[in-house]
């Protein structure tokens, strides 16, 4: 394993590139455990928020479906503007950026604890989205940098399984002292933890090759990258903004049951990440997200037409499995990208994800109020047809030199076991 000079530790590629050496070297090395924390306070933030919020909303707000819709639209607004936010940030080191992006995101969720109406929910909502969507966009930047060719979706899988870590201790906590601290108290918590993870990434060390390019990037050759995040994100936005909220409303699942329901999803992708990252080294995207679609067509199909509360709790559970797999259309990014626009190609790419988000949700919302959640689903199924479609226009003859190399001689691998 090459080592650092002069101090001797592994190097940052080696540490997430697969060669891993015993647990107390891995930790010496400071970046590793700065950006490790980062992941695990964001996701912290994640599994608390979501386990709490879609009761909150239905309890101690009023909201109904529509507003769902009107909510989630003001949030994923400012990830549309993300590619402006990126401009404006372009000079500072992309680290020092994801920080300050993660402590905003830390003030926005601690004033969920503060909402007492729907226009004041906004407002911390908005801010929180700022933040998110900041984090966002340097985090795949930040995560691929510290790829080797060919192992992305391995560190991407390693990642996402730290942050599944997060989720389920958040769960846990959620579990056993929501009755206690109360719903606005565990958004003081959470806020806690996500700020800590934000003042140690101002301490991450530059981390080579990840570099910034100094201008837009909305490019012919990406096209496809740019539609499979459009349609992706539809599909997010309707699952995401309504399939707890129908639990909740539809069937009056309590806090706690909907905290396990999410701990136990947690649990599964905390196993199944890596092995995802793994079929996409491996099978590549268009096999993995081709997979992808099918049982996300499957799990809307079941929330539109089936009456049955662990019935729809399992389509849950099945959708969310598969979401992991959306780091393929990332890494399909990297495969085809030329370098100096990667992180700025990414920052489009949330942005064209989130275009979706100041529509779809209202409409979706609409939708529900006029005929019912059912017809939400099935709205949000065909843009998870459309991008099953689509999925099938990816070739590896569109990728790099060296990334059709590797994909050669991990089918030829193959082909020999």
């Amino acid at each position: 394993m090459r080592l650092n000079r002069p101090t001797g530790l592994p190097s940052l590629t080696d540490l997430v590139g697969g060669r891993i050496p015993p647990i107390g070297v891995l930790w010496l090395n400071r970046a590793f455990p700065l950006l490790a924390f980062a992941v695990f306070a964001i996701n912290f933030n994640s599994g608390m928020t979501q386990s709490i919020q879609t009761n909150f909303f239905k309890q101690d707000l009023g909201m109904g479906g529509a507003q769902m819709g009107f909510m989630t639209a003001g949030r994923e607004f400012t990830g549309f503007i993300i590619v402006a936010l990126a401009a404006l940030t372009m000079r500072f080191a992309p680290a020092k950026v994801a920080a300050a992006s993660i402590v905003l995101m830390a003030l926005g969720f601690g004033g969920y604890s503060t909402a007492q109406d729907f226009p004041h929910l906004m407002v911390v909502v908005m801010i929180g989205g700022v933040g998110f969507h900041g984090w966002l966009q340097l985090y795949y930047t930040l995560g691929l940098s510290l790829a080797k060719p060919g192992e992305e979706g391995r560190v991407m899988g390693r990642l996402s399984s730290i942050g599944s870590a997060g989720t389920l201790v958040a769960m846990a906590i959620t579990y056993l002292f929501v009755s206690i601290v109360t719903m606005r108290g565990m958004f003081v918590v959470s806020a806690i933890v996500v700020m800590l993870g934000g003042i140690g990434l101002f301490l991450l060390p530059p981390v080579k090759g990840a570099v910034r390019q100094q201008s837009f990037v909305l490019k012919r050759q990406y096209w496809l990258y740019y539609v499979l995040n459009f349609l992706d994100g539809c599909r997010f936005e309707i699952f995401q903004t309504f399939a707890l909220f129908a639990l909740v409303d539809a069937y009056g699942v309590s806090v706690q049951n909907i905290t396990l329901l999410l701990f136990f999803n947690a649990i599964t992708n905390w196993w199944v990440a890596p092995i995802f990252g793994k079929l996409v080294d491996t099978k590549g995207e268009r096999w993995v997200l081709t997979l992808t679609y099918i049982m996300h067509i499957f799990a809307f199909a079941g929330f539109a037409v089936v009456h049955n509360v662990w019935f729809l709790g399992a389509m849950y559970i099945l959708a969310r499995i598969f979401m992991v797999a959306g780091m393929s259309i990332n890494t399909y990014l990297r495969k085809i990208a030329d370098p100096k626009d990667l992180s700025t190609s990414l920052a489009m790419g949330v942005s064209t994800s989130h275009m979706a988000a100041i529509v779809i949700p209202i409409t979706g919302g609409l939708l529900w109020q006029t005929f019912g959640y059912e017809v939400s689903f099935i709205f949000g199924a065909f843009f998870v047809a459309l991008s099953l479609i689509f999925t099938q226009k990816i070739h590896i003859k569109d990728y790099r030199p060296e990334y059709q190399a590797l994909h050669a001689a991990a089918a030829a691998a193959q082909r020999n076991h």
